[in-house]
């Protein structure tokens, strides 16, 4: 099974499913959702300008006012800057769970949503430019369809071996469903504070789904393993079994995010075009992406 995300300037990417249920089902949600149901705030996640990065943490402290009109001091807005921006992102969403879930706060639920957003929309962002080597590695297309179509389904039992913490330029995965932190989350901002509590490693899915286009992060077993030991080291930090409640060899502790499939093909005009496999080729296509819109998708 194949699925074709085509764009403005001619751009098409065609993926290929994972012959499993998990697939199949989401397979079908795709097919019955259109572009004008996505979020428009993480729609382009991981590359922009210094000009959008500082408009996105206005943004954010207007949406911390008004919130803080329907609870006061609520939220303690933080300066946010090279050095301290991991904490303070944290420190500025701890009560968002809490306050999400909540009917009492119900007129604000849309304020909400959008902080939320902008927060992870920034944290993406300041992890690839705020850091001692500087990269471009985690940008991400996402259809988020979460906020407006409210259909939701279990993961079977089955499919949470399809979890993988090692996001590769090409991969598609499903997108996470759930109010709360899961562990690739917390493990990539360092977030030792999290209660566990808000812990939520993910048991639903819909037609929302990610296509990843960061740098080749693990391009041997070395890399790979040198990752996977820090997630034991930082499960361990965290307060091992105690704190998450699933052995780290669980798959229900849902590390990374579940791939339902691979991209195959990129294409512009309708001729296939190689694949970006430097620095420099990853840029330039990271670039044309993100300054392009999606016109519509199709299930084959």
């Amino acid at each position: 099974m194949k699925f074709t995300v085509n764009f403005t300037t001619g751009i098409s990417l065609t993926y290929d499913i994972i012959d499993e249920p998990i697939g199949r089902e989401w397979a079908t949600h795709i097919a019955k959702r259109n572009i004008d149901e996505c979020c428009k705030i993480n729609h382009f996640n991981g590359y922009a300008s210094d000009e959008m990065i500082q408009d996105k943490i206005i943004r954010l402290y207007e949406l911390a006012d008004y919130i803080n009109t329907f609870v006061p001091s609520r939220i303690i807005k933080q300066e946010i800057n090279k050095s301290n921006w991991k904490l303070a992102l944290h420190e500025m969403h701890i009560h968002f769970p809490e306050m999400k879930n909540d009917e009492q706060y119900s007129d604000v639920w849309d304020s909400l949503t959008e902080y939320n957003d902008t927060i992870h929309w920034l944290e993406s962002m300041l992890m690839t430019i705020w850091i001692d080597d500087p990269i471009e590695s985690m940008f991400r297309l996402t259809l988020d369809f979460n906020k407006n179509v409210f259909e939701f389904y279990p993961i079977p039992d089955e499919s949470f071996k399809h979890f993988s913490p090692l996001l590769q330029f090409g991969g598609l995965f499903l997108h996470y469903t759930h109010v709360g932190k899961h562990a690739y989350e917390m493990i990539k901002v360092n977030d030792l504070v999290c209660p566990s509590e808000q812990f939520m490693p993910q048991r639903t899915f819909n037609a929302s789904c990610r296509l990843v286009f960061n740098d080749y992060l693990y391009p041997d077993d070395s890399s790979k393993q040198h990752f996977l030991d820090q997630w034991t080291e930082f499960y361990n930090d965290k307060g091992g079994l105690e704190y998450w409640g699933y052995d780290i060899d669980d798959p229900k502790i849902a590390f990374g995010f579940l791939k339902i499939g691979e991209l195959i093909d990129i294409s512009k005009n309708n001729v296939s075009i190689n694949f970006p496999k430097t620095k420099e080729e990853l840029h330039s296509f990271r670039k044309e992406l993100v300054n392009t819109q999606v016109i519509n998708w199709e299930i084959k």
